[in-house]
């Protein structure tokens, strides 16, 4: 039978780090009082000492979380951009394909391709599949 995984509150992991960090309790006495493993205190101490920092400069580490939001924003931006201009050529170029005839769009279905299949092609041109491998005798 398993057991279900324990989650613990950010709060409950300070208080069992600080209380670490006190040197009141050994880290096995400290694990055997809350009923949890010292490789998960061992973890939650580095992750506390190695996020003191924010702790002392809280302005510098929002202006680092601005900064990189700024520039995540104007990538999503760039590619958004970009996605809505393909859409439009993509949207305009079947218009045109559609007023094409089949033997046309036969002839525009290529073989050799290695990045398009001959399945997605027939798909975008929005012919059978079988009419591209059936030759008539």
């Amino acid at each position: 039978m398993s057991t279900k995984r324990t989650s613990y509150s950010s709060e409950f992991k300070v208080k069992v780090v600080l209380e670490l960090l006190a040197n009141e309790l050994t880290l096995a006495e400290l694990a055997s009082k809350h009923n949890i493993t010292t490789k998960n205190i061992q973890n939650w101490k580095k992750i506390f000492l190695d996020n003191a920092v924010i702790a002392m400069e809280p302005a510098k580490a929002v202006k680092e979380y601005k900064t990189e939001n700024d520039k995540l924003q104007h990538e999503v931006d760039k590619y958004a951009k970009k996605v809505g201009q393909l859409t439009i050529e993509r949207d305009w170029l079947e218009g045109k394909l559609a007023s094409l005839d089949l033997s046309t769009k036969k002839s525009m279905v290529e073989s050799k391709l290695e990045n398009i299949s001959i399945v997605k092609q027939c798909q975008l041109l929005g012919i059978n599949r079988g009419t591209c491998y059936y030759t008539p005798k």
